[in-house]
């Protein structure tokens, strides 16, 4: 009887040993997650921000000859279809700032699907709570840049929609992405280095 008992014992414990060495390996696995996943986030979150805050410096072509354009154009860098939009507007700023905000969102979309697809490929070896962040922050991200779309799109009829795109955009950015970005850094670093938050914990309790 106490030998039959010992083998059960012997067997729960070489389980438990099994299960405790899967978990660990997911929670490696986790870790591995984070550093890319963080890097592709930063990387979309750059993207969008330049597209949102649009700043950028655009020549004075109003002041500029034909011949001035037509040699500024052959050093642009522009694609064949963006010189052809470019040549046919009669305004050449307003065509030139349409280009260079068509090709941020451009950029900010392509950075987007390369966050999301990693992050949808590897979210069942992120915990339930860091997992629920990056899901709310993936919905946000694509909100952001849907209005920034549609502020491009609609940019001549705002007025007359009254919906004002790129404040929503910019919202969304600095009231939405930036405090959740915030909120999982902060979770994460908790979760890789819980001997730091454990002092700290410590030291706020003497």
């Amino acid at each position: 009887m106490e030998h039959e008992l010992a083998k059960r014992l012997e067997a729960a414990k070489a389980e438990i040993s099994i299960l405790a060495a899967r978990r660990l390996k997911l929670h490696d696995k986790e870790y591995v997650v984070f550093p890319t996943l963080w890097s592709k986030l930063n990387k979309v979150f750059d993207s969008l921000s330049r597209a949102v805050i649009s700043f950028r410096q655009i020549p004075d072509f109003d002041r500029m000859q034909g011949s001035d354009i037509e040699f500024w154009l052959t050093s642009s860098g522009l694609s064949d279809g963006e010189k052809s939009y470019f040549t046919r507007e009669n305004d050449k700023s307003r065509a030139y700032g349409r280009i260079l905000d068509f090709q941020s969102l451009n950029e900010a979309r392509k950075d987007y699907f390369k966050f999301h697809t990693y992050f949808e490929n590897n979210r069942i070896f992120l915990s339930p709570e860091v997992k629920q962040k990056f899901d709310q922050l993936d919905a946000f991200l694509w909100d952001l840049w849907v209005a920034k779309k549609m502020d491009f799109d609609l940019r001549d009829f705002i007025q007359n929609t009254g919906k004002d795109y790129i404040r929503e955009a910019w919202d969304t950015l600095n009231k939405k992405v930036k405090p959740l970005m915030a909120e999982i850094e902060s979770l994460v670093q908790a979760r890789l280095f819980p001997e730091g938050r454990a002092g700290r914990e410590t030291g706020s309790g003497k």
